[in-house]
């Protein structure tokens, strides 16, 4: 046998193809879905900027919103209330049954609350010694 080493690697299109077939053929071979990609909305305005967008992922029925931003010159026009709408709608179109959400930012939670998401759980101590917390928000099946 030979030596095997572990070593870190930064985004490689070769091995990232090589990986994705393995675990689709996993799923395939056991019937599931492990694979996790990264998505994007973007929003733009009418000449083609971009203003915001959001990333999330969809595994196994869950969409977990990663991540929200609109440029600060566009906020406070309710350009994440979109985002978050599409977002939703989106999973729901791809068979997610839920969207979840982690946070440390209380804004956030309000936000979320007021859009009929609620807090599952509070983590102290959590990611840079902050608390978080866990949104969800459960999607009628269509």
């Amino acid at each position: 046998m030979s030596e095997i080493t572990i070593r870190e690697m930064e985004q490689d299109e070769e091995f990232s193809a090589w990986f994705s077939d393995l675990l689709s053929e996993e799923d395939e071979a056991e019937g599931t879905t492990s694979r996790v990609e990264d998505r994007y909305l973007v929003l733009t305005s009418e000449i083609g900027d971009w203003v915001g967008g959001l990333r999330y992922t969809l595994q196994g029925g869950v969409a977990h919103l990663v991540e929200v931003a609109v440029a600060p010159a566009e906020r406070r026009l309710g350009h994440a209330h979109r985002l978050l709408g599409a977002f939703e709608e989106r999973a729901s179109g791809y068979g997610a049954h839920l969207v979840e959400f982690w946070t440390d930012d209380l804004r956030s939670e309000a936000f979320l609350v007021a859009m009929g998401w609620q807090r599952v759980m509070a983590r102290e101590g959590y990611i840079g010694g902050h608390t978080w917390y866990l949104m969800e928000k459960a999607i009628p099946s269509s």
